[in-house]
């Protein structure tokens, strides 16, 4: 009976701090107590073991020692009378459920700063990855409607008739050699493709007067694709909207009348455009800065680095921890450079002939 009036005490306090509150009256059912919230031992052996270790000060009354508690223990020795009891624990348990719940709290708090710290960082990532990723789809999508509307103009073109077909490509090749010797110094049919020289070119820009040694553009017919080679070298570029990668030209806001117009066979309107984009220089978007071709540049150091994956200033591409920066792919990727499926092969060579030069070395030795 007593017991059941201490355990209704305990609910009782549990329910008004929404603190677990758990009566323990006999040691062995100790080991089943979950430890979490507060624990009632009543009924306890003040000479047990557990009594002994038990840390927590000690409780007396008429300065005879009755029981111990702790933050989260409230032991009481000998068989409880229900007054003596009920007192202890009107006065002990509001202060324990009110320190117990404090400490959850704080816990809470403090784990709560810990993971927005981290997931912060993980976030703008992550935020940043699929902003990436989004626009890349975008413009995945925006390109293959393109394509598909340009093959279908090409089907319509290659449906036709033969005669159609050839009277096509005479009227093609009387308006394209109109562009010799007015835009292209001459132009010339190799296998399956257009080739067309360019003269030298002349960029201006902000005052500066920047030269280029003649183009070759070459129009694969079979394929519709136009590649760029020629020009004057500098760090991996010879223009500086194109890698010395023939096939990696970054053509800007022309990119889908390009293959387009490859497509068509509209060999006058691709080599003019073309030629007019040989001729021009986005500053800002250019594979390589035209001021590099310019021998007494300097760049100014105190320019602070800007970061184009992050879109912040304080670090550039090749410090950033969230992106990689491919120079064979020209492009961000989610490889380095010593893994990119672009490498030049003869990279690949040498580093095996090394390897093997490394080897036998070490075999000799």
């Amino acid at each position: 009976m007593i017991e059941q009036q201490i355990r209704t005490l305990c609910d009782f306090y549990a329910q008004k701090w929404h603190t677990p509150i758990t009566l323990i009256t006999k040691e062995a059912d100790i080991a089943n107590w979950h430890e979490v919230g507060i624990a009632v031992f009543v009924n306890a052996e003040k000479d047990s073991q557990f009594c002994k270790d038990m840390f927590g000060d000690p409780l007396v009354m008429e300065s005879i020692l009755i029981g111990k508690v702790s933050p989260t223990w409230l032991v009481l020795f000998g068989a409880p009378r229900l007054d003596i009891t009920s007192n202890i624990l009107d006065a002990h348990l509001s202060r324990m459920c009110r320190a117990f719940r404090n400490g959850q709290r704080e816990a809470l708090i403090e784990t709560t700063l810990s993971v927005a710290a981290e997931r912060k960082q993980e976030l703008a990532r992550s935020l940043r990855d699929d902003r990436y990723e989004l626009e890349r789809l975008s413009l995945q999508v925006m390109s293959l409607s393109r394509k598909i509307e340009g093959d279908n103009e090409i089907l319509k073109l290659f449906s036709r008739a033969p005669e159609l077909i050839k009277a096509k490509a005479t009227r093609t090749f009387v308006e394209m050699m109109k562009l010799v010797p007015s835009c292209y110094e001459s132009i010339k049919l190799e296998d399956s493709s257009v080739i067309a020289t360019t003269y030298s070119i002349v960029l201006e820009h902000d005052g500066g007067r920047y030269d280029f040694e003649p183009y070759t553009v070459e129009v694969r017919l079979d394929t519709g694709k136009v590649l760029i080679s020629g020009g004057t070298e500098m760090n991996g570029y010879v223009h500086p909207h194109v890698t010395n990668d023939p096939s990696n030209i970054c053509w800007g806001n022309i990119g889908h009348l390009v293959p387009r117009l490859a497509g068509e066979l509209d060999l006058h309107g691709l080599l003019q455009l073309v030629h007019q984009f040989l001729h021009s220089y986005n500053s800002s978007d250019p594979f390589q800065k035209i001021e590099k071709w310019d021998p007494n540049w300097v760049e100014d150091e105190d320019d602070e680095p800007y970061c184009s994956w992050c879109d912040d200033y304080g670090h550039d591409i090749s410090d950033c921890e969230s992106c990689w920066w491919c120079e064979h792919c020209q492009q961000y990727d989610d490889h380095d450079e010593d893994d990119c499926p672009n490498r030049p092969q003869e990279d690949n060579e040498e580093e095996d002939a090394d390897a093997e030069l490394a080897e036998d070395t070490a075999t000799a030795g």
